[in-house]
């Protein structure tokens, strides 16, 4: 009788422990299905279950964490289950497989279980992602599946998806590989191949070319963002605060906008004591898997990303560095901020092409961030043809900022030292002394009664010419960011930033969420994250809420704005 007892008390506990385990993963599913995915994996990670197991993955998945959501799903197939769960595994770890760039084994597993026959739950979608994917794939991409996948029919399917995305020469090369691979050649599909590359006129004809992919449903963009901290109160520390803000509000309209795409945030703070700018890279390239970098602020973190970037192939997009001392010439560091280079050429284009400037003088800080925007001002100015008639490019702190020994070569009055036909002055004047040299320089030519058209930097923004005795006079002056108050877009994003994070948002904010947009954008554009870096070159005018943008093939933003202020009289 107390062998019965016991064997009841055993059968009892086991009865309650099935449904305690079986309560639980309901628990979790319903949790999975609300999208609460870090409260259902606390929950499954309690049950070392198949299904548990399989839907601690799919959560880690959904999560954007691809590692661990691989490792949760190989637990699933190596216990060898003959089931659906089996299979929903394996399809989801092709999922996995694709967001971790491992495209051969996602093509094998995608393949594998569309070959099982139609009575597999997931032989539709498998077909689906398949085809899919064989459409995303870049040209390097397809190489390296080349390389690592022995599954001739993988590789046939691969060259007939890459048709119209490679130019004919390419085709016959990747055919001719192809050919050379395979024991039995007498595949339909090849044949179908050979036929389309008879020529390139029924190539092209068959063939239209599409010069970048398109993504599979349920793609997932992996955006780091490398921006410092600073403790409560610092004059800086709404600076990256509200980049941030910017950035994870454009990311979030991304992801509700976009229906089968979807971005995650991966954040580093660069000022740690304990961590040097190559760490950070090494971690958001390695353990996140970014596909792009927004940040960092700082030049000296710029440059060592910027070395990094071009190793890994990775675009960095720094928001503010505005700097010429980085590295432009490296392929993956774009600088959405012009450089003062860049606004000496702008503002050289403007002055000969719409201001009609053919004589110019230049007067500049040595040593200062407006050297660069001085030498390339003269440089685009004579390029165009316009004569410059002077340029100083003087050591202007030493003599107390006074600059009556350079203004008197541009004197109206002064017979002995005459500026004939010079119709404008460029004065990139920056820094802690601009207010003063830019004060000197209307004093010195109000004495000579000069009317020249006036050139300058951001500086000059706040130079009140009410009181000035300079009839006839215009100041125009190249500006980085302005976000356009009274705009409904721009309202419309302030009132979504301020019920998001109870602030109002400063210009940083703005330019957070520009940058960030564009960086989307493109990626929307291009599709695989593989084409990022020829997306961006690529872009010539995105308007944004701060600024406009447009890299013309070039790794620095060639947009600058160009204000002007003119005497009232």
């Amino acid at each position: 009788m107390k062998s019965f007892y016991s064997l009841f008390i055993l059968l009892l506990v086991l009865i309650c422990s099935g449904t305690v385990f079986s309560q639980s993963i309901e628990t979790g599913k319903n949790l999975y299905q609300n999208g609460d995915y870090e409260r259902a994996i606390r929950v499954f990670s309690l049950i070392d279950e198949p299904e548990s197991n399989l839907f601690t993955g799919k959560s880690y998945f959904a999560l954007g964490d691809y590692k661990k959501a691989n490792a949760f799903l190989n637990k699933v197939i190596e216990a060898e289950l003959n089931s659906n769960i089996a299979l929903e595994a394996t399809y989801t770890k092709a999922l996995v497989l694709f967001q971790l760039d491992d495209f051969a084994a996602s093509l094998e597993l995608l393949h594998e279980l569309k070959s099982t026959g139609r009575n597999n739950p997931y032989y539709t979608r498998a077909i689906s992602f398949y085809d899919q994917l064989l459409s995303y794939l870049s040209i390097d991409q397809i190489k390296t599946v080349f390389n690592q996948t022995s599954n001739n029919n993988i590789l046939v399917d691969v060259i007939s998806g890459a048709l119209g995305r490679v130019d004919y020469s390419k085709a016959q090369t990747m055919l001719t590989a192809l050919k050379a691979s395979l024991i039995d050649s007498n595949s339909v599909d090849l044949f179908q191949i050979e036929a389309a590359l008879r020529d390139s006129l029924i190539y092209a004809s068959r063939h239209p070319f599409r010069k970048y992919s398109f993504p599979p449903t349920g793609i997932s963009y992996q955006i780091g963002v490398a921006l410092p901290s600073f403790e409560l109160g610092s004059d800086n520390y709404e600076i990256p605060q509200h980049l941030y803000f910017g950035i994870q509000l454009a990311i979030e309209e991304f992801n509700a906008n976009q229906p089968g795409k979807k971005a995650f945030i991966n954040y580093s703070r660069t000022n740690l004591n304990s961590d040097k700018p190559e760490d950070i890279l090494n971690d958001l390239i390695w353990n996140k898997d970014v596909d792009a970098i927004i940040g960092p602020l700082f030049s000296n973190v710029a440059k060592s990303f910027s070395n990094l970037a071009e190793i890994y192939e990775v675009p960095v997009i720094t928001p503010l560095a505005n700097s010429d001392s980085l590295n432009i010439a490296n392929n993956y560091m774009f600088q959405t901020n012009p450089t003062f280079a860049i606004q000496g050429k702008k503002m050289a284009q403007y002055a000969v092409n719409s201001l009609g400037a053919d004589t110019v003088a230049v007067l500049a800080e040595m040593n200062s961030l407006g050297e660069a925007s001085a030498l390339a001002f003269r440089h685009e100015a004579e390029r165009l043809g316009a004569f410059v008639q002077h340029f100083f490019l003087e050591d202007l702190e030493s003599n107390g900022y006074d600059i009556s020994e350079f203004t008197a070569y541009l004197s109206k009055t002064d017979t002995l030292i005459p500026s004939p036909g010079l119709k404008a002055i460029y004065a990139p004047f920056t820094g802690a002394a601009a207010p003063t040299l830019i004060r000197n320089l209307l004093t010195d030519l109000e004495a000579s009664q000069s009317d020249y058209v006036l050139l300058g930097s951001e500086e000059w923004e706040d130079t009140d010419l009410e009181n000035t005795r300079l009839n006839e006079t215009s100041i125009h002056y190249t500006k980085s960011y302005e976000v356009r108050y009274g705009d409904s877009d721009v309202e419309e994003f302030a009132s979504n930033f301020r019920l998001r994070f109870q602030t109002d948002p400063n210009r940083f904010a703005f330019i957070g969420y520009d940058v960030a947009n564009l960086v989307l954008s493109t990626l929307n554009r291009v599709g695989n994250p593989a084409y990022l870096k020829q997306g961006l070159q690529e872009l010539k005018n995105y308007r944004g809420l701060s600024s406009a943008y447009g890299f013309d093939n070039e790794h620095v933003n060639q947009k600058v704005l160009i204000k002007s202020i003119f005497k009232e009289n």
